[in-house]
């Protein structure tokens, strides 16, 4: 059985990944399942995602969420989110074994989550695209959509592309979703060894949580 291949891509919330996701479905030659992180939260108890205001509480089982002024800015992962995210990845992984093509969308601002990807997907045929725009962009977009929390676009701005090693970046303020999908697609048998996945395993496994 021939492998599926799996493209993740990594920006800050409101960066543009969903829609981007959805216009690379139409553009490849070959179905691709859509996947990420907000789908496997949608199917979580709401009572995993804690609201707090920096003081009580201070910790959660899944997601901490601080909270000043009714806007978003930080957001603490607990043992069970870890243990979520690590299960999405190895999913992910699975589907790919079984032949399933997978776009895959996340917000990684921990490098624990980054970690969790790497160990689950090095090993797979895997273009990691890092999501471009302004912050000023991206908060728009955060305002327009409604149904983000204010701060979020912020809060993981400066976070989510490090330590930055990508396969290829995309602006999504500067192209539209479609000429970003088309670079993904064109980039796909042109793109050098090793990937940024197997890169980025060297640098990672070894650094502390």
């Amino acid at each position: 059985m021939q492998p599926g291949h799996i493209i993740v891509l990594n920006g800050t919330s409101s960066s543009g990944k969903t829609t981007l996701a959805k216009a690379l479905q139409d553009v490849m030659p070959v179905p691709y399942l859509h996947t990420g992180i907000d789908h496997f939260l949608e199917r979580y108890p709401s009572r995993m995602i804690v609201r707090s205001d920096g003081v009580n509480p201070a910790s959660a089982e899944g997601w901490l969420a601080t909270f000043h002024d009714n806007v978003l800015v930080k957001v603490q992962i607990g043992p069970l989110g870890y243990k979520l995210i690590a299960g999405m990845y190895q999913a992910i992984a699975t589907l790919a074994d079984a032949g399933i093509n997978v776009i895959v969308d996340d917000v990684i601002y921990d490098q624990r989550v980054l970690r969790s990807a790497v160990a689950a997907l090095h090993a797979r045929d895997v273009l990691f695209v890092g999501i471009r725009c302004s912050l000023e962009v991206a908060e728009r977009r955060e305002r327009e959509r409604g149904n983000r929390a204010v701060g979020g676009a912020k809060t993981f701005y400066d976070l989510v592309h490090v330590p930055g090693i990508y396969d290829l970046e995309v602006d999504t303020a500067a192209a539209s979703p479609l000429d970003c999908a088309l670079a993904i697609k064109h980039s796909l048998p042109t793109q050098p060894l090793p990937h940024a996945f197997t890169r980025l395993k060297s640098r990672l496994m070894n650094e502390p949580d």
